[in-house]
């Protein structure tokens, strides 16, 4: 059978719903939208004023000048740097870096931290040799560091206190030279007094006075009075106490200086305390110092007492309790209660971190679970009032507190029975001048007006605080 042959023409109608497009109109389309964006681009980049490259080129130029450098180094800018020298160290821009001292942070480690190198930090170092006790150095000082324009250090200046600042400062020679800047300061005199009817904080506070002599008049009554637990409303203070002020004119407070004569009247009793050539003495001319303190540490509580036959709070045991316990804050410092020799500074099981100091007359003294222990070696002689330690809770404790412990041959006692000895009176040479001394002041302090307050009678008065607050648990004990 023979099959017919279609035409061209009949095959491309076979096939209507193919939508074949004849090759001319195809290649019309392309060029079209070809042209199209031929002339957005001209558009874009040819006639738009804002995104032409002519534009483009202009506003290029006119930010050229501040990204060019200067053909002459300018007068306070060090000079450039040979290129490809790598020898020449890169010179730190100007400018001035103020801080303050971090925790345990020596002056060489301050300079370090803060971008000095090795060599600049020695040169700041010798520069003050003999201006700077480096040990006076305390977390939180000011401090301040200045670069020159070559940047070389300028200056560094440490803020001691408010009466005193150190510094290394460039000389005209190129030389770092060390000064040592006091402020000059004037002496006040300034009587004070008042009645205690919340706390001795408060009411040094009211009579418009600095907190900080709340602490100096507590320690100069240490041997007397335990200002926590035997103060009560109603008892009575009076100071004279030196104010140092600025002498630019401005007589800014800058602190307290000593404390003349102090006087305490209350439940526990009537107590003065006269200032005479570094020490103080009672109205008779008999030394204010103790044998040992009335407490070991300030603004504390008894927690618990000596105690032979006591519920131990850990153990749950009958175990004599040799000692008292002080609650108070994590961190505060611990007294020697008495100068001595320190024995045992040494984690000690259940005891915690203890401290032992040897006394004269046989007398031992005990500090446990401390937190810390101060800068003290055994072997060392110590004063009373030494710093030893920090209240903790280490060991078997149940809260922070001070476990304070006193032997004597060999046998615990009761610190609170221990029998009070003096120190050494005046000679009898100064009694005569040390008496009108007493009565000028006695005259100065009977002149500040402090009016009693009655206690409750619905209720005993309390005891009343030194501070506003202490932190402490009252189970504390061991």
């Amino acid at each position: 059978m023979v099959r017919r042959r279609t035409s061209p023409r009949k095959k491309r109608a076979a096939y209507p719903s193919l939508g074949v497009q004849p090759a001319k109109r195809s290649g019309a389309w392309v060029i079209l939208i070809l042209g199209a964006l031929v002339l957005v681009n001209l558009y874009v980049f040819v006639w738009d004023k804002k995104t032409s490259v002519s534009a483009i080129k202009k506003k290029a130029e006119q930010a050229a000048p501040s990204m060019t450098l200067p053909s002459q180094p300018l007068s306070n800018s060090a000079p450039a740097e040979a290129p490809g020298d790598p020898s020449t160290p890169p010179i730190a821009p100007p400018g001035a870096i103020e801080g303050k001292v971090g925790k345990n942070e020596t002056l060489g480690k301050l300079l370090k931290k803060h971008g000095l190198s090795a060599g600049e930090a020695d040169e700041v170092i010798r520069s003050l040799s003999g201006v700077l006790d480096f040990k006076s150095i305390r977390p939180g000082q000011p401090f301040r560091i200045e670069r020159g324009p070559d940047g070389r250090v300028k200056l560094f200046e440490i803020e001691l206190s408010k009466v005193q600042r150190v510094r290394a400062e460039r000389q005209q020679s190129g030389e770092l030279e060390g000064v040592n800047d006091n402020t000059q300061t004037k002496l006040e005199i300034k009587s004070i007094g008042g009645t205690i009817d919340s706390s001795l904080y408060a009411a040094i506070k009211n009579a418009g006075e600095s907190a900080s002599l709340v602490g100096f008049f507590v320690d100069v009554f240490a041997y007397d009075i335990d200002f926590f637990n035997d103060t009560q409303d109603g008892d009575t203070f009076r100071i004279i106490v030196e104010k140092k002020l600025a002498a630019d004119g401005t007589s800014t407070f800058l602190g307290y200086g000593r404390i003349l004569a102090a006087e305490y009247r209350g439940k526990a009793g009537a107590f003065q305390t006269y200032f005479w050539n570094g020490k103080y003495y009672d109205a008779k001319g008999e030394s204010s110092e103790r044998g040992m303190l009335k407490t070991p540490l300030k603004f504390v509580r008894v927690s618990s007492g000596f105690d032979r036959r006591r519920m131990h709070p850990v153990l749950h045991t009958v175990r004599a309790h040799l000692g008292i316990d002080y609650a108070a804050p994590v961190g505060t410092p611990v007294w020697a209660a008495a100068s001595g020799t320190v024995v045992v500074r040494a984690p000690s099981g259940g005891a915690g971190n203890l401290v032992i100091i040897r006394h004269d007359s046989g007398i031992e003294t005990a500090y446990m679970h401390l937190s810390k222990f101060a800068n003290i070696k055994v072997g060392q002689r110590i004063e009373a009032k030494t710093v030893i330690g920090y209240v903790g809770t280490t060991g078997l404790s149940t809260g922070p507190h001070l476990h304070f412990g006193v032997r004597k041959n060999g046998e615990y006692i009761d610190p609170t029975k221990l029998a009070p000895i003096r120190g050494r009176g005046l000679p009898k040479g100064e009694i005569a001048a040390f008496k009108a001394e007493v009565a000028k002041l006695d005259g100065q302090m009977a002149a500040v007006a402090v009016a009693p307050v009655a206690p409750s009678p619905q209720a005993p008065p309390t005891p009343t605080q030194v501070a506003p607050s202490v932190v402490g648990s009252p189970t504390a004990a061991l």
